[in-house]
C-alpha cells in the first residue's frame, strides 16, 4: 500500500486527489473507492492501493492511517 495525503477534495462531486509520499505523484480517487464510514477531508493522511486505468493512475481501497 502507498501512503499520502488528501491534496484536494470536492465533497459535492465526490472526487479528489491524493499526493503520494513515495513518488510525489497525484492519484485521482472517487468516493466509491473509499472504505465505508471514512469521512474525507483535505490534509488527511491516508493509505491506498493504486491501479492504472485508461485515464491514468487512480487510488482505490482508500483508508486512514
Amino acid at each position: 500500500m502507498k501512503v499520502g495525503y488528501i491534496k484536494e477534495w470536492d465533497k459535492l462531486k465526490g472526487w479528489g486527489f491524493i499526493e503520494c509520499d513515495e513518488d510525489d505523484q497525484d492519484y485521482f480517487f472517487h468516493i466509491s473507492k473509499v472504505r465505508p464510514g471514512l469521512k474525507i477531508r483535505e490534509g488527511m493522511e491516508v493509505k491506498f492501493d493504486s491501479t492504472i486505468t485508461q485515464r491514468g493512475d487512480e487510488a482505490e481501497n482508500v483508508s486512514h492511517i
